[in-house]
């Protein structure tokens, strides 16, 4: 597994086609791997700073992590400085992502630079890419020797673990280095590395690996490849499965892989499917039920940080179809929500939450 720190689903019909990409265009984002979610206590349950002041460090991490990848977003910053202030290097630079970030790019403000040199200074390597990629505030000088520092941490991290920092290694060689950087590719593939493995399905789809005789067999080996990865967790497998068997034409494939992505937490999973279902089913249909225990658990956890036009079209939804059922068929629905809630954590993963993810996290990872 790529670890981040230093020195670890039919009735199918042309309309169910484009109801499905729709949901898919209602709620997608671009994520990288996924991890097995350490337990917590409900966000919700924290409320006052009294409560924020007899946390761990750690403890204000994982709520923060959680609330941000929820669109929570003031919540996040709440938790999410409280722990930087205490010493928590993921936290200062997750705090620093979060404060710059305005949906379409990173933007460091002076107190977001202030927290990722922060990280940076402690080793913490996520933290120093980003100042070696994106520091456009230092001196040549300074960056220069940002950069010199993060191929030390690299190397050392290599040593270490080098089947956790092989791919890093590949992405910082790859543009300079092209044979190194393939040894470190092919070595962050036999060891499951995610990102490694996405990697490889990506260069089979686009003839940069492998020869296959037709185009079919190239689709369906890199499709092997992210099965790889779904199977064992990884909501990216699991969520470009699904946008290829759509491209595919085969829609209840598709389908079964967004159900899978539910289970495995995927919180805009959650809307899109709703949708599609409650779009496409008869009130007195299970499938339809579904969808609106999908669409108000989505509902229940998502915040306004981001993405709130996605969320208005998720209440509409939720809305126009819940006065298709009775007072009695709503109330069993929000009872099965709040045990899907209960029984998963939902989140969207972005590679931020991944490049944060906890040894614990790790340690748990399936695939590692």
């Amino acid at each position: 597994m790529s670890t981040l720190v230093k020195p670890s689903r039919l009735k199918v019909s042309f309309c169910t086609l484009l109801l499905v990409i729709s949901g898919q265009a209602f709620a997608e984002q671009v994520e990288i791997e996924a991890t097995p979610f350490v337990s917590l206590e409900p966000v919700e349950k924290i409320a006052d700073d009294y409560d924020i002041q007899a946390m761990t460090p750690e403890a204000l991490f994982e709520h923060g992590r959680l609330s941000r990848a929820q669109f929570h977003y003031q919540r996040a910053e709440k938790y999410l400085r409280a722990a930087a202030d205490q010493g928590n290097v993921p936290a200062a630079y997750l705090y620093a992502v979060l404060v710059s970030d305005d949906g379409k790019k990173l933007a460091y403000s002076p107190e977001a630079q202030q927290y990722l040199t922060q990280a940076a200074r402690e080793s913490y390597i996520p933290a120093m890419k980003l100042l070696v990629e994106e520091g456009e505030w230092l001196s040549a000088n300074h960056r220069t020797i940002w950069r010199h520092k993060y191929e030390e941490a690299l190397d050392a991290w290599y040593k270490d673990a080098p089947e956790e920092a092989a791919f890093s290694l590949y992405q910082y060689t790859a543009s300079t280095d092209k044979q190194k950087a393939e040894v470190y590719l092919e070595e962050a593939i036999a060891a499951n590395d995610v990102d490694a493995l996405l990697h490889k399905a990506s260069q089979i789809e686009t003839a940069q690996r492998g020869f296959y005789l037709f185009p079919s067999s190239r689709l369906d080996a890199a499709a092997e490849v992210k099965k790889q990865i779904a199977n064992a967790g990884g909501i990216p497998g699991t969520k470009s499965l699904y946008r290829d068997f759509i491209r595919r034409g085969e829609t209840p494939k598709a389908v079964e892989w967004r159900e899978k992505a539910i289970e495995q937490g995927d919180l805009m999973s959650l809307a899109a499917l709703g949708r599609v279902y409650t779009t496409n089913y008869a009130p007195d249909d299970e499938k339809y039920i579904d969808g609106l225990v999908y669409l108000s658990a989505y509902l229940d956890v998502v915040g306004q940080g981001r993405f709130v036009d996605l969320r208005d079209q998720a209440m509409a939804q939720f809305e126009l179809a819940s006065s298709r059922v009775s007072n009695e068929v709503l109330k069993d629905v929000e009872k099965n929500a709040a045990e899907l809630r209960k029984t998963h954590t939902f989140f969207h993963y972005d590679r931020y939450w991944q490049k944060t993810a906890t040894n614990t996290e790790k340690e748990a990872d399936p695939t590692s």
